[in-house]
């Protein structure tokens, strides 16, 4: 059976009016785990953000290698120009008040290049790669964080205990 087309809103509209039997429910959606306990809106919305900010740092580590390739080139540009400056400066008997300026040019070139390295190095140290962000993301499922407690819900469950063995043993006295 095909199926119909959605995209227009009074089709939607249509199919969700035919949905029979379905009951309405209020509140957030709630989707099972595999442990078979439904996800409250709390940590199905950490799990949403922990899973946006991943998307975001793969996207900023794009930004990054892109900014990394075009400050590389940049660098090849300026060595070759450096290059040819110098070998010009070999090449010719130049005079003392010519040979001055090219030498600043060649200063200032050899200063950007310096600069950019920098800037190259600390991308390189600040960037993570892409493989270190699956990493990451492995460990983070397999850390699997709905199957931990927080610390109110672990004192409550001890002091629930307490109750119980206090209520046992009034009851073993009487």
């Amino acid at each position: 059976m095909a199926r119909p087309d959605r995209s227009n809103p009074r089709l939607r509209n249509m199919a969700s009016s035919s949905q029979m039997g379905s009951p309405q429910r209020a509140g957030p959606p709630q989707r099972p785990i595999p442990g078979g306990v439904p996800l409250t809106g709390g940590i199905a919305a950490d799990i949403r953000a922990l899973n946006s900010s991943i998307l975001l740092i793969t996207q900023k580590m794009k930004y990054i290698v892109r900014n990394e390739k075009i400050l590389g080139r940049n660098l090849i540009v300026l060595n070759k120009k450096i290059k040819s400056i110098e070998d010009k400066a070999a090449l010719n008997a130049v005079s003392p008040d010519s040979s001055g300026a090219s030498s600043a040019e060649v200063q200032l070139l050899q200063q950007k290049v310096a600069l950019l390295e920098a800037q190259i190095d600390d991308l390189r140290t600040r960037a993570a790669f892409k493989e270190e962000l699956k990493e990451l993301k492995y460990i983070i499922d397999s850390i699997n964080p709905l199957e931990f407690a927080t610390l109110s819900q672990v004192r409550e469950l001890v002091d629930k205990r307490i109750e119980e063995k206090l209520k046992k043993e009034e009851k073993k006295k009487n």
